[in-house]
């Protein structure tokens, strides 16, 4: 939809974080056009210390005043080896004039990250850090218009996500930006399964997992303090082929279908790119509903027989 969106647009160069989730993103502007995607560190995303590759559930549950902090005023959040606002801003700030100063009457395209998006938005719009929730977060691919002219550099436009429907808008499917109503969590906290005394967990985890052989790390999914979900590693299968094995993802009945399954397979990625794994393969019986999940989420089938449909995701350096 981003590509369309910008057919036929002039673009003269195009800059992205190095980081792959926008290097990615950036490529619906650069295939179409035979354009490079030049990468820096510079439009990364804020560094976030310890709370890095950290589940947000944890740390609403376990820090949650920060977690405020760093979502209503960020010059006040501080994390054990994280990035400061101010230099957020400063070396957004200083690439983005930069690259305006050497594409003279060009159009470019620069791809960054939530946090860093809007913080240099504020700096542009003199918006201090207590009042940040007047710039809201921009939707994934949003678009926001600059123009630099004689020293000065303008916010035409901000976050304008038209080229989006509801289906695949992240925000429209998402309520923890909305003002208009009491904050409720959609962040899932995650605890080893065998830390949690729950016999109600553990039933499930029996139904699921039954008698595999190939489980030897599980986690249980809490909203709070809800079970919500459990999730079941192989660690040690094809190791040395650095892929790793999902054994099973569960969410219970009635809290389906609210993006719990897509968290814990996010975990799952996290432990196993810990673990240097670079791809991710599960095994699904044929004609389960999961497949469709699991494709929705970049899995691609491998291979297909009457009873089982294997599938596999690349994680490598997402």
């Amino acid at each position: 939809m981003l590509r369309e969106r910008f057919e036929g647009e002039q673009i003269d160069a195009i800059y992205s974080s190095d980081l792959s989730r926008a290097s990615t993103t950036a490529t619906a502007l650069s295939h179409p056009r035979d354009i490079p995607v030049q990468l820096t560190d510079m439009l990364r995303e804020v560094r976030m210390g310890i709370w890095e590759d950290v589940a947000w559930g944890d740390i609403e549950y376990t820090d949650r005043d920060m977690n405020e902090k760093f979502g209503k005023d960020p010059a006040q959040w501080k994390i054990i080896e994280s990035e400061s606002y101010e230099n957020v801003k400063a070396r957004m700030s200083f690439f983005i004039t930069e690259a305006a100063k050497r594409h003279e009457n060009e159009t470019i395209a620069l791809f960054s990250h939530g946090f860093a998006i809007r913080a240099y938005l504020c700096l542009l719009k003199g918006i201090p850090s207590h009042e940040t929730s007047k710039v809201p977060y921009c939707d994934n691919t949003a678009v926001s218009l600059l123009h630099y002219e004689d020293g000065e550099m303008k916010l035409i436009e901000q976050g304008c996500n038209a080229h989006l429907n509801e289906q695949v808008s992240t925000l429209a499917n998402q309520t923890w930006w909305r003002t208009e109503r009491r904050y409720l969590t959609e962040n899932l906290r995650f605890m080893p399964l065998n830390e949690v005394a729950s016999d109600a967990l553990l039933r499930i985890f029996q139904a699921k997992a039954g008698e595999r052989a190939h489980v030897d790390k599980q986690y249980a999914a809490f909203l709070v303090d809800e079970p919500v979900g459990i999730l079941g590693l192989d660690t040690k299968r094809d190791s040395k082929l650095r892929i790793g094995w999902l054994s099973y993802i569960h969410v219970v009945p009635a809290r389906r279908k609210k993006s719990f399954a897509t968290q814990l397979l996010g975990l799952a990625i996290s432990d196993f790119r810990k673990m240097q794994r670079e791809k991710l393969r599960i095994e699904i019986p044929s004609g389960s509903v999961g497949i469709n999940f699991m494709s929705r989420s970049g899995f691609v089938t491998l291979d297909v027989t009457d009873t089982t449909c294997l599938m596999e995701m690349n994680i490598k350096n997402w």
